[in-house]
């Protein structure tokens, strides 16, 4: 009956943000299939009875129709509340994490493409580091955010600079439940690891107040097997302890009247490791410091019940140090951003949001050619959503960008169509999907704007790189079942296909050291599927889900200059991944599984050289308590490659063996 009632309101004309495909198979409680839809006098008598709908934060997925989408429940984000997003992509996605170790660097490869074709907003603000063009996921704690989303594909058109492989999608809300709510957990487990985080909100009428805030270090002081020479070694890793790590996320709402929200939003984080060398290397007693503060302060108005808009202004400062035996390196970046939309209602049947964004970058690095350089980037875009039935949604976005080094434009389409759709009927007068299958479109052009270090580094940095630019298509159906009162099973199946041009390369060049040039053309291609099983029955709470994705990344040879043989492989890009969880929930147990399984992966341009494929087991069993004064505690004990497998993500860099987390936490409501 729900998801009728948003198709309705959408047909009349509410602007609503769109609900994820798990929530609208939980919420769907079919009584009995019905062998044709119901006839539109049934339909035009529950219109009728409909109540009035305002717009309310409509969120940028409105406008990515025929997109795949990725996004982690409450239950999932809770487990990883300690961890960091990329532990959480690594054992809940089939997206491919490059891990250099653990708590080292973690870059992620969408759809073959390169760790900066992926764009990484914060409450709608790009936050990806100006001067390496990418995120290091080990830095980003997962506690700190309510929502985590991955949208695979280009979407310069909705994101900006750097999603050409996709976005990955943080941010926080604010808590509006009456009252107080929290809890505090506590982390011990192998090889020294020891944590703990703290999350807390409280909400009157007019005002939501939340903080999350986790701190972990650990020895990662584990035992790992080598080839040398004389044979197999046994050796215990050293050079790759965790020193500290801490995040501390505030964040403050105010009601303004009836129609305004003032939004106050920190990000603080502060990591403090050990680079991990090489197993046959030489160790430097490498060591790097990052510091991240971002600061966000937002305004939305409701204009009327058809429009809003939105205003944001952002300040971050991103520190990355790092000496080694031989060498010191220090830097500071500050950026400034603003950005604002405004949202309205187009007849009855569309949407459409305007906006406009600029960035002021402030770099301070002895490397460059000027140790203080700066540069601007704007971008203006238009999103346009039109349903010309409830069964066609379509939309149309473009967005203008304005570098130093080009003004790109990236048009977006995307089309979803229900071919066909089952109902049920929950009473005379009422009826739901009970089945559907949907089809999705979606063609994207995408850009990337040329790094600060490939731009400005010294010696070596090129201010006449061009932009790199991707043309993707993908296309796929959706098929949602409704197998009884909140049980539903939902599968999709997409094929996609990019061409990803002016690809930044860097290359040895006759001056003796390295310069980036735009080199390289990449062609990717693959398939992905997944299916997500939820059922709740009684006290009984089951949720599966099983992913897969094939990856074919390889070169063009647009340029003489580049010496790859045309249709080479890409290094580091696994032709297969997959992954699968489940999670059951009885009375106070709580029990999961979660499965992993990477095929081999090329570690040069040579095709020759490749790390072999790997399969993770991990698990987790725990118990909660609910006295009758409000609290629970949680008691959890989670295993990480419970096989013991031997394996490395990157090269030289042994992952750890089988581990264990113990972990105790309170809560209060």
């Amino acid at each position: 009956m729900r998801c009728l009632f948003r198709r309705c309101v959408t047909l009349w004309g509410g602007v609503l943000a769109l609900a994820s495909p798990g929530t609208v198979l939980a919420q769907q409680a079919p009584a009995r299939l019905a062998a044709a839809p119901p006839d539109s006098a049934r339909l035009s008598r529950r219109l009728h009875r409909l109540a009035e709908v305002q717009v309310r934060a409509v969120g940028p997925e409105r406008f990515a129709t025929g997109s795949r989408h990725y996004e982690a429940d409450s239950a999932t984000l809770s487990q990883f509340r300690d961890g960091t997003v990329a532990e959480l992509l690594q054992e809940r996605t089939p997206l491919y994490i490059r891990n250099y170790g653990p708590g080292q660097l973690a870059s992620l490869s969408i759809r073959g493409t390169s760790a900066q074709h992926t764009a990484v907003l914060w409450n709608g603000l790009n936050i990806t580091l100006p001067t390496l063009g990418q995120n290091d996921f080990a830095l980003l704690p997962a506690g700190a955010n309510t929502r985590l989303a991955v949208q695979p594909g280009p979407a310069a058109a909705l994101y900006g600079s750097g999603a050409i492989g996709g976005a990955v999608l943080l941010s926080t809300e604010p808590d509006w439940r009456p009252g107080a709510h929290g809890s505090v957990q506590a982390d011990a487990g192998s090889f020294g690891l020891r944590g703990g985080s703290v999350a807390a909100s409280a909400a009157g009428a007019a005002v939501a107040v939340r903080v999350a805030a986790s701190y972990r270090q650990a020895d990662n002081n584990y035992s790992y097997t080598t080839q040398e020479y004389s044979g197999s070694v046994r050796r215990i890793l050293t050079g790759a302890a965790l020193r500290h790590q801490w995040s501390l996320a505030p964040e403050v709402a105010l009601r303004l009247g009836t129609a305004g929200q003032l939004t106050a939003s920190a990000w603080l984080t502060d990591t403090d490791r050990e680079v991990q060398p090489a197993a046959t290397g030489t160790n430097r007693h490498a060591r790097q410091f990052d510091q991240s503060r971002r600061f966000v302060l937002g305004y939305r108005h409701q204009a009327s019940a058809q429009a809003q808009w939105t205003v944001r202004a952002a300040w971050f400062e991103d520190i990355l140090n790092y000496r080694d035996d031989g060498l010191l390196s220090n830097s500071r970046v500050r950026t400034t951003q603003t950005q604002a939309e405004y949202t309205a209602a187009v007849g009855a049947r569309g949407s459409l949001r305007l906006g406009a964004e600029a960035q002021h970058f402030n770099a301070v690095l002895n490397e460059y050619v000027n140790p203080v350089t700066t540069e601007n980037r704007a971008a203006a875009f238009a999103l346009l959503r039109y349903d010309p039935r409830p069964a066609l949604r379509l939309t149309a976005n473009l967005r203008q960008a304005f570098l130093p080094q080009g003004n790109p434009l990236t048009p977006t389409f995307g089309l979803e169509w229900d071919l066909w759709t089952q109902y049920s009927a929950t009473d005379s007068l009422s009826y739901s999907p009970a089945q559907s299958l949907t089809f999705k479109a979606s063609g994207a052009r995408s850009y990337r704007a040329p790094t600060l270090n490939e731009r400005y580094w010294n010696p070596g940095g090129n201010p006449n790189l061009r932009p790199e630019i991707g043309l993707g298509y993908e296309a796929g159906l959706l098929h949602r079942l409704t197998l009884g009162p909140r049980t539903g099973l939902q599968t999709e199946l997409t094929a996609y296909r990019q061409l990803v041009d002016n690809w930044v390369q860097w290359t040895p060049g006759p001056e003796g050291y390295w310069r980036p040039r735009n080199l390289r053309q990449v062609l990717t291609q693959g398939l992905e599927a997944s299916s997500a099983l939820t059922l709740r029955r009684g006290a009984h709470h089951l949720t599966a889900r099983v992913a897969y994705a094939l990856t074919r990344a390889r070169t063009r040879r647009p340029t003489p200059a580049d010496l790859v043989p045309r249709d080479q492989p890409l290094a580091y890009v696994p032709a297969h991944t997959g992954a699968a969880s489940l999670d059951y929930a009885w009375r106070g147990w709580r029990a999961g599984a979660a499965a992993s399984a990477t095929s081999y992966r090329y570690t040069d341009a040579t095709a020759q050289a490749f790390l072999p494929g790997f399969g993770l087991l991990g698990g987790s069993v725990g118990y909660a308590l609910h006295p009758a004064n409000g609290t629970e505690t949680l008691l959890l004990l989670q295993a990480t490659n419970l096989l013991n497998h031997a394996y490395e993500s990157y090269e030289g860099r042994p992952a750890p063996p089988r581990a264990l987390v113990l972990s105790l936490r309170v809560g209060w409501r």
